[in-house]
């Protein structure tokens, strides 16, 4: 027998056991519905890099169909909602709130959407986008060097600047992605402090 099938028997039987063990936890608080992320809609902008390539090789598919097949057999209504920006929310609007790490704050917001709830922007965050990213965005607009401006990197990252600049102006007619994304695209937390990123 090799060692690449015992692994791969190993991975699923953790995940069976696992799957087991959180839905006997959820028969025992008399839950009878699950939310989980589409993994076919997970946008490559909301994911971990990091984390992604510690778990390149973890059976997301199987986890799934395992979470599925569980839930169905034992009555749970099972819904799965799209993973946009929700290690974003989860990080800027939960975190810090129910001192949760980053992937337990994302599974909190997925868990809200399942129940039908939008993610709007708490006031704080949206005047941090409309005062300090708007005054680094024009920051970073007019320290480009009239050569770079003129190049064809530097022209799309000016219509890219732009357009974010458009969506901060225009804010309350713009999905509340889109400034979840300029927050996600220029900020940072530190110790729970949101900082501007260079460059």
């Amino acid at each position: 027998m090799s060692s690449k099938y015992v692994r791969a028997n190993k991975r699923n039987n953790i995940i069976g056991e696992t799957v087991r063990d959180v839905y006997d936890w959820l028969l025992q608080e008399n839950v009878g519905a699950v939310a989980i992320e589409n993994i076919q809609l997970r946008q490559q902008h909301d994911t971990d890099k990091r984390f992604n390539r510690l778990t390149h090789h973890f059976k997301k598919k199987k986890l799934t169909e395992t979470i599925l097949r569980r839930g169905l057999r034992l009555g749970f209504c099972i819904k799965k909602v799209n993973p946009a920006y929700t290690s974003v929310i989860g990080r800027f609007k939960y975190m810090k709130k129910y001192g949760l790490s980053v992937h337990e704050s994302a599974a909190f917001v997925i868990g809200r959407r399942g129940l039908g709830y939008r993610e709007q922007l708490p006031k704080e965050l949206i005047h941090i986008i409309k005062t300090k990213v708007k005054r680094h965005l024009i920051a970073v607009l007019r320290s480009m060097e009239e050569s770079y401006k003129q190049s064809k990197s530097g022209k799309k990252q000016r219509q890219y600047i732009a357009m974010m600049l458009h969506k901060i102006e225009n804010f309350k007619q713009e999905h509340e992605w889109s400034l979840w994304n300029i927050l996600h695209k220029c900020c940072w937390l530190n110790q729970y402090q949101i900082q501007l990123k260079e460059g």
